[in-house]
C-alpha cells in the first residue's frame, strides 16, 4: 500500500496546542501559588490583599480550565492512536492501494481521517476509539446505554465531499467510478462490542476492517491507473501543506 501523508496531521497540531495550553495553565497555577505563599515581609513581595486575590484567581482559573483541557487532550491522543492502528493495518494491502491521511476539504467539516483508493474504489474511513457496548439503529447511537449523536454523520458528509471534489476534477468518472463513495466507521478500542442495524455507513470493529476492504475490492475492481490518478489529485489539492508518499513514486507539494 502507498501511504500518502498530507503535511502535519490535524490531530497532531491539535495535540500540540493542547499540550501548550496545559503547560500554560500549570505555569499559571504555579505563579498563583507563589503569589499566595510569598511572605518575605515588606517590599514588593508583601502578601497584600490584592496580591492574594490575584494569586487565588490564578489558581482557580488553572484548576477550572485544567480538567477540560486534560480530558480533551486524552481524547485526542486516543484518536491519534486509533488512526495509527488503521494505517498500520491497511499497510498490508498491495501497492495498487493508496491511503491518503488527514484530508481537509472546504466541503467537509473538520479533517477526514483516511481516504483509501484502490481496487476497493474510493473509501472514506473514520476512526473512533470508544470502549464498551456500542449500538447503532439507523441514525440512533448509544455507547454503554447512553444516547450519542449520530457517529456516522461526519464520515457520510466527508464521503459526499470527496465524491463532489473528485467528480468536479474528473467529470469523466462521475457516472462510473465516482458514482458511489463508500463510508466506514471503524472502532479501534480492543474492549468494544459493536452492534449495528440499518446503519447509514459500514460500521465495523478494527479486526473486521481488512476483510471489508477485501470484499469491496471484489465488488469495485478499480483499475490501478485510475486509483493512482485520483490519489494524486486528492493529495496535491491539500495546499499549502506538502504531501509525501511512502512506498510509491508520487510526491506532491504546494
Amino acid at each position: 500500500m502507498r501511504l500518502v501523508r498530507v503535511g502535519e496531521s490535524y490531530e497532531e497540531r491539535r495535540e500540540q496546542r493542547l499540550w501548550a495550553a496545559l503547560v500554560g495553565l500549570i505555569g499559571l497555577g504555579i505563579a498563583g501559588i507563589a503569589l499566595v505563599v510569598c511572605d518575605a515581609g515588606g517590599g514588593l513581595c508583601h502578601p497584600t490583599l490584592l496580591r492574594l486575590a490575584v494569586g487565588l484567581a490564578a489558581i482557580v482559573i488553572a484548576l477550572w480550565l485544567g480538567r477540560p483541557v486534560t480530558r480533551l487532550l486524552r481524547r485526542v491522543r486516543r484518536g491519534r492512536r486509533g488512526e495509527r492502528l488503521v494505517a498500520d493495518l491497511l499497510g498490508g494491502l498491495g501497492d495498487d492501494y493508496w491511503l491518503v491521511n488527514d484530508v481537509t476539504l472546504g466541503l467537509a467539516r473538520g479533517a477526514i481521517d483516511h481516504v483509501l483508493i484502490g481496487p476497493c474504489g474510493v473509501v472514506v474511513i473514520e476512526t473512533k476509539r470508544l470502549a464498551g457496548q456500542i449500538r447503532c439503529w439507523g441514525h440512533n447511537w448509544s455507547v454503554n446505554g447512553s444516547r450519542r449523536a449520530d457517529i456516522s454523520q461526519h464520515v457520510n458528509s466527508a464521503a459526499c465531499a470527496i465524491r463532489y471534489f473528485l467528480s468536479e476534477r474528473h467529470p469523466e468518472l462521475a457516472a462510473s467510478v465516482l458514482r458511489w463513495v463508500e463510508s466506514i466507521v471503524v472502532f479501534t478500542h480492543p474492549l468494544c462490542h459493536v452492534e449495528a442495524s440499518d446503519a447509514p455507513a459500514t460500521v465495523v470493529r478494527y479486526s473486521q476492517l481488512y476483510q471489508v476492504v477485501v470484499e469491496l475490492s471484489r465488488k469495485h475492481r478499480l483499475a490501478p491507473t485510475t486509483a493512482s490518478q485520483l490519489a494524486q489529485t486528492l493529495a496535491t489539492s491539500q495546499r499549502p501543506r506538502a504531501a509525501a508518499v511512502e512506498g510509491g513514486a508520487v510526491t506532491s507539494a504546494s
